[in-house]
């Protein structure tokens, strides 16, 4: 008798995309039964449902965890592997860490679909194998355009290099997503190039640039608002232009400073200046108008800044999340010409953190390009405050870049800029390098107060290669602990991933057959060979437990269904002997829709704590309705 379970619920990272259909999961072996011969201790016994009193993944987390990304380069540009963890060395705050945990990782080049293995087709089961399918999605890649903060031109540019791109670099395994920072005009991942060519050339610039009377740029609207000198002086200037016609003749500052010696103590915008500059005794009713109304124009900027940087790092998460949950390679490319971040530094630190766990890379292009320089005008009589504002403009453009440059460096990544050669922009930003390292460090004697730490990754050896690593982190106690993996994030890492495991004796196989209300049934068998694992002995028992974790994605490697089962085995050593030769064999069904899908298995062994990961790619023949399987 075959024992029936219901299915289980998705884990955390696992979204149901589709109704949960019953699970079956059933042992056979040739010649032998499954029925307890002790009817006090069966021999056999099949659960369903998510297995909590096993628990393989045990990693070693420290407390205070950071994670850090780090990118080799020759002179060449290329990266440089075969290091090792001696070669690295990293300052936090400029004093020695200990590097705690270290790892090599390469890309992905090509994931050889699981092919059936002759010994994973039961003696019982009708030979059926599965149709030839087409090569799973195994990479996948978000372009990113940040049209909040991109003007047109950068919009059409950027656009008409990123359709180059689908059209000559995207390969057959190759999944594209369009996402916004303001959400508009967005498309899930998909190698349909109809549907994008439609994103990519419906993307419009959404930039809320006001053009009154001064312009006040976002970075001289944020100086404003922190009561800068030199950025006060600028447009209290501008604005007494603006309003009341005519160019301030003396500095600012100068002015100031007279009205303090005068005992004027009134804030600063409401003096009795004349609109020449010079001190009166009667009311000027143009120029602390002015000034004051220029103050209140670069808050507000300001805070529309802040609000649209809000936005576009919840977006650029958002990307990072929906990464995570595609099986394979995850870059995202983030197209913008930066935006500024004064305030968001622990937000974007969070990003980092995230991206660094879910092993997605972000790469940024600069829309901006190599943007020529033209001076600000309108302050002509004033040649040093149209200094000090051009000085204004670049630093704020060099600030707002250095977002891009950051979420790239931190995330191995790349950052191209200063180009206006967009078509390699997108060769090289939607490349993942050939090889990075992970370095872990454990700061002792740390202070959760929320403050900046700075990190130094620096090599060893005397070679003239650059290093490319986050530049720091946030010592909270919350953004400390979302670094840190846990044994659950390890087990969602596995079931995402592509990358085979065969620490323990198992194959897969796949059948199908037809089912029920036109819908085909894809049975998923699972072989594993008892020669090879670890039982306790319980008196005249050989004990251990199988954990099952089937997961279904289709052929836009999209999430479809998963679901778990595990097997209590308590055999007698006859029965043992019996099972040596043929193995296990657990089988788990779908009903699912035509279509080609890829199934992830994970078997777990509780005793030794040995791990399967097999894949096992599948064409199950028919017509299947638009959108693909479901």
């Amino acid at each position: 008798m075959r024992p029936t379970f219901q299915s289980v619920g998705a884990r955390r990272t696992v979204r149901p995309m589709i109704t949960f259909v019953t699970l079956t999961v059933c042992l056979i072996s040739p010649g032998w039964n499954a029925a307890p011969q002790n009817p006090n201790l069966p021999e056999v016994q099949a659960h369903d449902g998510k297995v909590d009193d096993s628990k393989p993944f045990q990693i070693h987390a420290e407390r205070n965890l950071v994670t850090v990304k780090v990118v080799v380069r020759d002179q060449d540009g290329k990266p440089v592997g075969h290091l090792q963890q001696q070669d690295f060395r990293i300052l936090d705050e400029g004093k020695p860490q200990e590097i705690v945990g270290f790892s090599e990782e390469t890309s992905l080049s090509s994931a050889p679909a699981a092919t059936p293995s002759a010994s994973a087709s039961p003696a019982n089961a009708a030979s059926n194998p599965p149709a030839t399918a087409k090569p799973p999605a195994q990479r996948f890649v978000i372009l990113f355009f940040d049209d909040f903060h991109t003007e047109q031109q950068g919009i059409a540019e950027t656009r008409r290099a990123a359709w180059k791109y689908v059209m000559t670099g995207v390969h057959a395994q190759d999944r594209l997503a369009i996402f916004t920072a303001t959400g508009s005009n967005q498309l899930d991942f998909t190698d349909d190039h109809d549907k994008l060519h439609d994103a990519i050339f419906n993307l419009a610039a959404r930039s809320h640039i006001v053009n009154s009377c001064p312009v006040i740029r976002e970075y001289e609207a944020y100086l404003v608002t922190q009561k800068d000198p030199n950025a006060l002086s600028v447009v209290h200037a501008e604005g007494v232009k603006c309003d009341c016609g005519e160019d301030v003749a003396v500095d600012p500052m100068n002015e100031r400073s007279a009205e303090i010696m005068a005992g004027n103590t009134r804030p600063s915008g409401a003096g009795n200046m004349s609109s020449g500059g010079n001190m009166s005794s009667g009311v000027d009713p143009c120029t602390p108008v002015a000034k004051r109304r220029v103050e209140i124009e670069a808050l507000g900027v300001w805070e529309r800044v802040s609000m649209e940087a809000q936005h576009a790092l919840d977006a650029i998460e958002t990307g990072v999340r929906r990464l995570a949950a595609m099986p394979g390679q995850r870059t995202l490319v983030l197209v913008s010409p930066g935006f500024l971040t004064e305030t968001q530094s622990q937000r974007i630190d969070e990003i980092t953190n995230r991206a660094l766990q879910q092993d997605v890379v972000i790469s940024a292009i600069d829309a901006l390009g190599l943007e020529a320089r033209t001076p600000p005008d309108g302050l002509a009589a004033r040649p040093d405050l149209q200094a000090a504002k051009a000085k204004i403009q670049y630093a704020g453009t060099g600030l707002a870049e250095s977002v891009l440059a950051g979420l790239s460096f931190a995330t191995g990544g790349i950052f191209f800029h200063n180009s206006n050669d967009f078509d390699e922009g997108f060769q090289q930003a939607a490349a993942v390098p050939d090889v990075s390292y992970v370095l872990a460090l454990s700061p002792s004697n740390i202070k959760l107060d929320g403050k900046y730490h700075s990190l130094r990754v620096s090599l060893n050896n005397r070679e003239p290669y650059t290093i490319q690593a986050r530049r720091g982190y946030f010592a909270s106690e919350a953004a400390l602990a979302s670094a840190a993996p846990s044994g659950q994030d390890e087990f969602e890492k596995m079931v995402f991933s592509q990358d085979e495991v065969h620490d323990l004796p198992a194959d897969l196989n796949a059948q199908v057959t037809p089912g029920g209300e036109s819908r085909p049934k894809l049975t998923v068998i699972i072989h594993v060979d008892v020669r090879q694992l670890q039982f306790r002995k319980e008196e005249d028992r050989s004990a251990d437990k199988l954990i099952f974790h089937t997961t279904l994605f289709d052929g836009d490697g999209k999430y479809v269904t998963a679901k778990e089962a595990s097997l209590d085995l308590h055999l007698k050593d006859e029965t043992l002997e019996r099972l040596k030769p043929s193995g296990i064999y657990a089988e788990t069904s779908f009903d699912v829709l035509p279509g080609t899908y890829r199934v992830r298995e994970i078997v777990r062994d509780s005793e030794s704590k040995g791990i399967a990961a097999l894949n096992y790619t599948v064409q199950v023949p028919g017509t299947s309705p638009a959108g693909g399987p479901q």
